[in-house]
Parts: structure tokens; sequence; C-alpha cells
């Protein structure tokens, strides 16, 4: 809000500017004030991230939609050690936001002395996408809609000179429910996002669903944005003309 009153103030000194200062001025004002408005609706349509230590720690951001809080265990079945990190966010009624994620980071050594740490079956991961089926498979029984090879491109940007989000998005039906499942992959990280909500509020949730996808972060984007950083400073870093 301050910084809002800041801009609105700093309006009287466009009469001092020259035409191309005017300009140059005004394309920044409306910049900063589309972030603005970008951040608001973030906040009105989504949920603070989870201050779990396992999604900081992992540097894995994620806000889910309006009112879905986290769940105190997974909601789907997996096999053990299959993925470094599974969370569940639901409204208790009508949608819910589950979380799989993998993160190939090497492992640090064991103390002198101690014993190794238990290590995870290579048997029990296959491809990261093939496995993610596997799971929904299980939970809404199979279906030619869900397979692998049915995934299509798509990309999230949580605004315009924003970093880009590039997923697999697969979108299908099972009873009264939609299933939509945005895979994500970049250097070391594995990432599904799959929201599971009634077919009836489908038009409601679909913004929510798609300021989820283009707010995710992971990496350092992620660590800057839990340690305080604001999309527009985000954007900033991107490249967007620098707000004032």
């Amino acid at each position: 809000m301050r910084r809002f009153w800041v801009l609105v103030a700093s309006a009287t000194l466009l009469p001092a500017l020259g035409c191309a200062g005017r300009a140059s001025y005004e394309k920044r004002m409306e910049t900063t004030l589309n972030l603005l408005r970008y951040t608001r609706r973030l906040n009105q349509n989504l949920m603070p991230p989870p201050g779990e230590k396992k999604f900081t720690d992992l540097a894995i951001f994620v806000r889910p939609p309006k009112e879905e809080t986290p769940a105190k265990t997974f909601q789907l079945r997996t096999p053990e050690g299959q993925f470094d990190l599974e969370a569940s966010f639901n409204d208790k009624s009508e949608s819910a936001l589950h979380v799989l994620a993998r993160v190939k980071r090497p492992k640090k050594p064991a103390a002198k002395g101690a014993a190794p740490p238990p290590t995870t079956p290579a048997a029990a991961r296959g491809e990261f996408t093939s496995d993610v089926v596997g799971v929904l498979s299980e939970v809404f029984g199979p279906s030619d809609a869900l397979h692998a090879s049915k995934f299509k491109d798509e990309t999230k940007s949580s605004i315009e000179g924003a970093p880009k989000n590039q997923f697999k998005r697969l979108i299908f039906t099972a009873g009264n429910k939609e299933v939509g499942v945005y895979i994500y992959k970049q250097d070391i990280y594995d990432v599904a996002l799959i929201f599971v909500y009634d077919v009836k509020i489908r038009s409601t949730i679909s913004s929510k669903v798609d300021l989820c996808l283009g707010s995710f972060a992971v990496g350092p984007r992620a660590n800057r944005l839990y340690t305080g950083a604001t999309p527009v400073e985000e954007n900033a870093e991107a490249g967007a003309p620098t707000p004032l």
C-alpha cells in the first residue's frame, strides 16, 4: 500500500519531465502497477506457500488454490521411497492439490566412523512421468486417457516478462472429478502438480490453477521467494523494466 501511494505522489513530477522521459516514466509506472495488481490477484486466489521444512529444504515453492490447506498425510497411495516429496492440500470438499517430486542432489558423505545412511533401491524408481501415471492409475483406475504418451506441452507465466514455467499437461475425468496433471522438469527437479476437483467447479478453479502454475518455482528462485522476494522483484530480475 505504501508503494502505491509513493507512485501516486510521484505522478506530480510528470510535468517536469521531457517527452522522452515522460514516456519512459509512464511505461515503468504501468509495469509497476500491473505487477502490484498481479500480486493482489495471487493473494486473493492462492494460499501462502507451505511452511513445512520439506518444501524449503528442497527449494520447491508452490501456492495452493485458496482454502486448500496442508493435509496431515499424503492422500494418494505411493510405493515407499519412490519420491523425495509427497504432500497434499485440500479444502475438505471439492478440490485438492497433490505434489510429488524428486530432486537429484549429490549425497552427503557419512560422518567419519558413522554407518552409511540407508539408500532407496534403484528398482523402486522408474522414469518420473511413468511413475506418476502409475500412482494415478492405482487411485483412479486404468484408463486410455491416462498414459505418459498423452501429455501435451503447456507454458505458464506469472506475468509478462517473468520466467516461464514449461509443463507437460494431462487432463482426464474420473467419475465426477476432473484431474489436471502438470509435470515440471528442470535441471535436478522433477515435480508433478496434480489438481483434483469436482467438475462442477471447473470454471471457478481454472484461474486459480493457472495462477498456481505461473507462480510455481524451484531452486534459487524458490529460495528468493521463501525469503520474502515479491513477484514485483522477481519480474525485475527476469529482465522486465525495473519497478519504481
